[in-house]
């Protein structure tokens, strides 16, 4: 009597999870440079003059906050690579996905923001 194997599931990602990874990557790699390209730039004082360079408390934490992006996209890379079973690779897709909406966000609102107070 011959055995009945079940299919095993695909390894192909869809169409729409992929497109989600590539703006995924993209999105992060180029927020990570903005930051650290922020985190560069000296600070103010309150005597408006420049700091002494890249070393206050929120160059610090805009670095901190670029570092933090590419461990989650080395996370989720990671994840995706490892992952046997669906429940592993589902985590990834929707971590990059919730990454890539919060990224999206924020530029939307750093632009809604731009718009309605330097515009007037």
């Amino acid at each position: 009597m011959p055995v009945t194997r079940r299919p095993r599931p695909s390894a192909v990602l869809p169409v729409g999870w992929a497109l989600t990874l590539v703006f995924d990557v993209l999105a992060t790699a180029l927020a990570s440079l903005v930051l650290c390209g922020v985190g560069l730039l000296p600070g103010i004082t309150e005597d408006y003059g420049p700091t002494t360079g890249p070393t206050s408390p929120t160059a610090l934490a805009v670095f901190a906050t670029a570092f933090a992006l590419i461990a989650s996209l080395i996370g989720t890379a990671t994840l995706l690579s490892r992952a046997r079973g669906g429940r592993a690779r589902a985590l990834a897709l929707w971590l990059a996905a919730g990454r890539l909406a919060l990224l999206v966000a924020a530029a939307a609102t750093f632009v809604a923001y731009g718009i309605l107070t330097v515009e007037p």
